[in-house]
């Protein structure tokens, strides 16, 4: 039989001191099956020991397992498949789920191409718009792309809707690499970084210079006067109240006169050149002061003052000259981005395995066929798109990727789909052991046999434990397969037995199946007695239910009135045992009258109600079931006689703590109010069993020190009540 020795579970300060140097109850074992259940109730450390195995941060463990040790999963033991709340829900990539080889490297090939593509567009559209002047397919200066092909993929990434979205990877790839490669020669920053905003301004100078006819380059001697007189003329307008010059305090100057003098001189030597001069002269002469790494003005002044075209030549040349660096710099810029990433190896391998056409196990091909179509009823289909890419269908339609609001599926079906494929990932993995949590939370009833099913068969050639606080888990497993588990009862108390509690075989089919726990209160347990009375008086509750199950009317009226505080009539709960299940070895007297005061004055605190070796858990179960229906009987005995509450027939324990505490502004009241109907001792279904003859649950959803407090703080209430204090 293969087992798992734990010797160490540690997360954070959340496990009692045993788990430190674990030996006691600390080994699980697996049935033949290759399964074990390990039932943790709410409170006990079942998510932290998931999170253990999981090897989460803050956790530690040491194990054996096949007389290997592992330690903090660094081998990857388990594969762990977290609870609903905590598992995605179809979410990832295929590769998530089907793990064939080819397939998962098809997958993971993929996934990196298209992060990787998004990332290099990303930090090149950066790149473009921080460096050269391209924030979007508009900007100007991508007329000057001297590539064509470059020029559009440029023009496309730079767009913010297609963002290079029109250029598959491979292309985008060949465009980049295919550019001439060259270094990056010598030149000033600063006027790259001109040419850069002038040629993307409104009114590019550049584009002015290079538009100015050689022919038009003639002398005029007076070209200098257009700038003075244009810095005059604003001179002049700023300080038009002066009639003394602010220069060379002559008096009596008439700056209305002097203004229009300005203008027509400068307009007369506007006249004698030619258009395309004068639109370069008024730009310049505009922005007189900013920074002009070329000295344009100076330039065109001078080709201008002696008829010589050769400043302009010289600038033009230049221009082309940061031009051709811009492009040379631009094109190394994304080669190099291209280059550094392994996109390019990884594009290439892809096509290599898309060009073999891997396809799907038919061993997987029919689990989902079988499990998924045939359990939602809804087609399950694997295709590949025109790219050769796998897509999977349901309904006809993609459902990885998308928005869940989009997916042609209920939550429920969402849930049952992602699970199944969890399910065939941890059947493709190399992990020994696989750990579910809770599978079948929040499903119904359809979907939880289809979950167990999937779960034992498409698991069936691994190790597994599943933890779980449902105990419909264990009747689902017994009811497909037999016998298929072993069942642990996971406890982490400090000052308690801790670790993994096994049940026994006839324990566990006690607790899985009422037919068996019957069968046992007819025959055997009956054999293993320690207290008689108090077996008796703890299988009330349980009885009560049983008897409205078989429609015992007078049966369940008679334990009504041992059930309730206020009641203070005498019943026989021999006789009624006797008549619900027998007397096998006549190990009960054929008489036990008791009333409620008879059950109040009872102690079972150091008692062993049945064997506890034998039965365990139902010894634990009984003493719970004890004081549950002890302590009721104490809050509605003594709320009723010290209040002097008026109590109609069957008033249960809620109606009557609010007569009791009537008063919603006296913190008193509702002190006292919240406290007792808060306690799940008092509140719990299972003090009754109508509708549900789970007995087991009060024991196993409750550990014996939390019970212990509960009753504790239960008493100190009624014992202020006794005394008049509240």
């Amino acid at each position: 039989m293969k087992e798992l020795i734990f010797k160490k579970i540690e997360n954070s300060t959340i496990f009692a001191t045993d788990y430190r140097n674990f030996c006691i109850n600390n080994t699980i074992q697996f049935s033949d099956s290759g399964m074990a259940v390990v039932y943790g109730p709410n409170g006990t450390g079942k998510t932290s020991f998931i999170n253990v195995l999981a090897e989460n941060d803050n956790t530690s463990f040491i194990a054996e397992h096949d007389g290997i040790q592992i330690q903090d999963n660094s081998s990857g033991f388990f594969h762990v498949i977290l609870d609903q709340n905590n598992r995605h829900i179809i979410s990832g990539t295929t590769k998530d789920f089907f793990l064939g080889d080819n397939i998962q490297r098809e997958f993971e090939l993929k996934e990196y191409i298209d992060e990787e593509r998004t990332r290099i567009l990303g930090v090149v559209a950066n790149n473009l718009k921080t460096s050269f002047g391209i924030s979007s397919s508009s900007s100007k200066i991508l007329n000057y792309v001297q590539n064509s092909d470059f020029k559009k993929l440029l023009t496309d990434i730079s767009n913010a809707r297609s963002k290079g979205a029109k250029y598959k990877t491979e292309e985008l790839i060949n465009i980049i690499n295919a550019l001439p490669a060259s270094v990056v020669g010598e030149y000033a920053e600063e006027k790259l970084s001109f040419v850069i905003k002038d040629i993307n301004e409104k009114e590019s100078i550049i584009k002015k210079i290079k538009d100015i006819p050689l022919d038009d380059i003639v002398v005029n001697t007076h070209v200098h006067e257009i700038e003075e007189n244009t810095e005059a003329i604003k001179i002049l307008e700023r300080f038009h109240t002066k009639t003394q010059c602010i220069v060379c305090d002559t008096l009596g100057i008439d700056s209305h006169r002097l203004i229009e003098k300005k203008n027509a001189n400068r307009e007369n030597v506007m006249q004698s050149i030619s258009d395309t001069v004068r639109a370069a002269i008024e730009h310049v002469i505009s922005i007189t002061g900013m920074y002009d790494p070329f000295e344009i003005k100076n330039a065109l002044l001078e080709a201008l003052n002696t008829g010589n075209a050769s400043p302009i030549i010289r600038l033009r040349e230049e221009f082309e000259t940061y031009i051709s660096i811009y492009n040379t710099k631009l094109i190394a810029t994304l080669q190099d981005v291209v280059n550094t990433s392994d996109i390019g190896n990884k594009l290439s391998e892809y096509n290599r395995i898309i060009a073999e056409r891997p396809e799907i196990t038919e061993e997987d091909m029919l689990y989902i066929e079988n499990i998924i179509s045939n359990s939602m009823n809804k087609s399950f289909r694997i295709d590949r798109d025109e790219n050769n890419t796998l897509k999977i269908q349901l309904a006809n339609e993609d459902f990885l990727n998308i928005d869940r609001k989009e997916l042609p599926l209920s939550t429920g079906e969402q849930n049952f789909l992602s699970l199944t494929f969890e399910f065939l990932r941890a059947k493709n993995s190399n992990c020994k052991i696989v750990v579910v949590d809770d599978p079948i939370s929040s499903f119904d009833s359809i979907y939880k046999n289809k979950i167990v099913f999937a779960m034992v068969r498409i698991l069936r050639e691994k190790q597994r434990i599943i933890l779980t606080h449902n105990t419909d888990v264990l009747r689902l497993l017994d009811s497909q397969y037999p016998n298929c588990f072993n069942l642990y009862i996971m406890n982490n108390k400090e000052g308690e037995s801790n670790g993994f509690t096994k049940l026994s075989f006839k324990e566990k089919n006690m607790l899985i199946n009422l037919k068996n726990l019957l069968d046992a209160f007819r025959g055997d347990v009956l054999r293993h007695i320690c207290n008689v009375e108090e077996f008796l008086i703890s299988l009330i509750p349980f009885c009560r239910g049983y008897a409205g199950l078989i429609n015992e009317a007078t049966i369940e009226n008679q334990l009504s009135q041992v059930m309730h505080g206020y009641k203070n009539e005498n019943v026989d709960i021999a006789d009624i045992y006797i008549t619900l299940f027998g007397n096998a070895h006549n190990t009960l007297p054929t008489s036990y009258i008791v009333n409620v005061s008879d059950i109040l004055r009872k102690n079972v605190d150091t008692l062993d109600i049945v064997d506890p070796i034998e039965y365990p858990v139902l010894n634990k179960t009984l003493k719970h079931s004890f004081s549950y229906l002890q302590l009721r009987l104490w809050v509605e005995k003594t709320l009723v006689d010290k209040k002097g509450l008026n109590i109609t027939h069957h008033m249960q324990l809620g109606k009557i703590i609010d007569l009791a505490f009537p008063n919603a502004t006296d913190p008193a009241s509702i002190r006292a109010r919240v406290n007792l109907t808060s306690k799940k001792t008092l509140i719990n279904e299972f003090n009754h069993f109508e509708g549900n003859l789970s007995i087991f649950q009060p024991a196993i959803d409750i550990t014996d020190t939390a019970l212990s407090d509960e009753k504790n703080k239960i008493l100190q209430i009624i014992g202020a009540v006794n005394r008049g204090e509240i």
